[in-house]
């Protein structure tokens, strides 16, 4: 079975277990996979000299350290058991899609050329708002030099490219086929 496959199998049995928790079970994962990504404890945690009740034991560790809820806490020890730790940040994703999809928002990813002022995010986001019929939206934003101008929108796998750079793209290919 596929590692996103596997992923969304367990959030979705953590996500039935914490219908009551959702916002905060998802920041628990959110400072979980933070955790796990520590390079020296990443190095232990995925060491073949390391056997499953050593892993767990750790789980339990960070579990404790962090505070977490016995969901999020006996689903870190479930995976340290089964050397499956390196699912954490797909499990994480997809408990946020499932969440998104429950309280009706979206998430979008705003690339642009150069930093956009507030004025102009605000109006990307009604933007996305009207495309995503979404009521809430949950912006990102990004600089990326490489694009020149104008803005790429990533909403939930779907990308809007208004790049000064995909432009010039297209022209260039329309030039080369004999259509410009």
């Amino acid at each position: 079975m596929s590692g996103r496959r596997l992923a969304k199998r367990y959030a979705r049995a953590l996500y039935s277990l914490t219908r009551e928790s959702l916002a905060s079970t998802a920041e628990e994962l959110g400072r979980v996979t933070g955790v796990l990504e520590e390079p020296r404890l990443r190095l232990v945690l995925r060491s073949p000299a390391v056997d499953a009740s050593a892993r767990v034991r750790i789980a339990r560790r960070v579990a404790v350290a962090l505070g977490l809820s016995a969901g999020v806490g006996n689903l870190l020890c479930l995976l340290a058991e089964r050397d499956r730790l390196d699912l954490v940040p797909d499990i994480a994703g997809v408990y946020e899609e499932l969440v998104d999809a429950t309280l009706g928002r979206a998430r979008v990813l705003i690339r642009s050329a150069t930093p956009l002022s507030a004025a102009e995010k605000n109006e990307l986001v009604d933007l996305v708002r009207r495309l995503s019929g979404r009521r809430e939206v949950l912006a990102t934003t990004e600089v990326d030099p490489e694009l020149l101008g104008g803005v790429v929108l990533d909403l939930d796998g779907t990308v809007y490219d208004g790049s000064l750079k995909a432009q010039l793209l297209r022209l260039s290919k329309q030039m080369a086929e004999g259509r410009a």
